[in-house]
């Protein structure tokens, strides 16, 4: 009797802990399908607060309403000042709303914090350059490229590629487009091979053009 008391205690346990995994996984899947309304509803329901505050903050920034957004990431900070979400989608936010200094500054102390993490040194190039900072910019993407090169994910190949094209560094840009390709055939990635070889032979031929 003991032992099934126990088992029914555990299976409960798990039951529960695999709702919650359900409704923040309904809350990301609404988000992705651009639902933001329902997304909010669903959020609401977060028993955890933190993680409700972030949800809250990605979808009000959705929505286009930053200052609801930038006060959920606060109200996160001030309970956990180095959660990795709320600082990082901050900096996002801050370059949205064209507040690139504040940005940069939040993902310099996100570097710090967080120096293994890629993601946020490609969004430090990108803060650069909107500050017309180029030479920075440039720097940060070479050491990303010789120091990660075997690493890098589809989107990071993808984003440096984009950043190297809007910097006009175009031999560069079509080398991280060209691996980004190969990775998408290696993988059997579904998407448009065809587009993205006129994309990669438009990279190649503008290499004359480049400053």
């Amino acid at each position: 009797m003991e032992i099934f008391k126990l088992s029914f205690i555990i299976f409960i346990a798990f039951w529960a802990s695999c709702q919650k995994y359900q409704e923040s996984d309904k809350v990301k899947t609404l988000i992705k399908q651009k639902k933001y309304d329902q997304a909010l509803q669903e959020a609401q329901k977060e028993s955890n607060l933190i993680k409700k505050l972030n949800y809250l903050g990605i979808i009000y920034s959705k929505k286009g309403n930053f200052k609801k957004s930038e006060s959920c990431y606060n109200k996160v900070l001030e309970k956990d000042s180095k959660n990795f979400k709320a600082l990082y989608n901050l900096g996002i936010l801050k370059t949205k709303s064209r507040n690139f200094k504040e940005a940069l500054n939040i993902f310099s102390k996100l570097e710090n914090l967080y120096p293994e993490k890629t993601d946020i040194k490609i969004k430090k190039a990108w803060v650069h350059y909107y500050l017309l900072s180029n030479s920075n910019a440039i720097g940060i993407l070479k050491k990303i490229v010789n120091k990660n090169r075997k690493t890098l994910t589809l989107n990071q190949w993808k984003e440096i590629s984009k950043l190297y094209e809007n910097l006009k560094r175009y031999r560069a840009s079509a080398e991280a487009y060209d691996y980004y390709l190969s990775k998408v055939k290696q993988q059997n990635i579904k998407t448009d091979i065809k587009k993205a070889q006129i994309h990669l032979e438009k990279l190649k031929s503008q290499r004359n053009q480049e400053l």
